[in-house]
């Protein structure tokens, strides 16, 4: 069983196919929007994936997204992304967001 559990990770591991930049790694990604009080709206940001292959296969397209958002909003000088609205289906992942600067703490 802890086979198929690691075989499982890794493939979701070689799906995952982009790549955070050095400055997205430090965006963070929120559902709260109140917890932006203090922070500056920066823009909008949409990202997708088209990852098939299952419930593998949609992990991996919601982590791509996921990391395509925060490149985005780390281009744009932002470093807080808010997820407005997000599906993940059989044909992939689709988000879109509200990119914040924020003081850090």
């Amino acid at each position: 069983m802890k086979s198929l559990a690691l075989f499982g990770l890794l493939f979701v591991a070689a799906c995952v196919t982009t790549k955070l930049t050095p400055a997205a790694e430090r965006v963070r990604v929120t559902s709260n929007a109140a917890a932006l009080k203090d922070c500056k709206l920066v823009g909008n940001v949409d990202a997708s994936d088209r990852m098939n292959g299952g419930m593998m296969g949609q992990m991996a397209a919601e982590e791509n997204t996921s990391r395509r958002l925060r490149n985005k909003a780390a281009d744009m000088g932002a470093n807080t992304v808010l997820l407005v609205s997000s599906t993940t289906g059989m044909s992939g992942s689709r988000s879109r967001a509200e990119v914040y600067s924020c003081p850090l703490p």
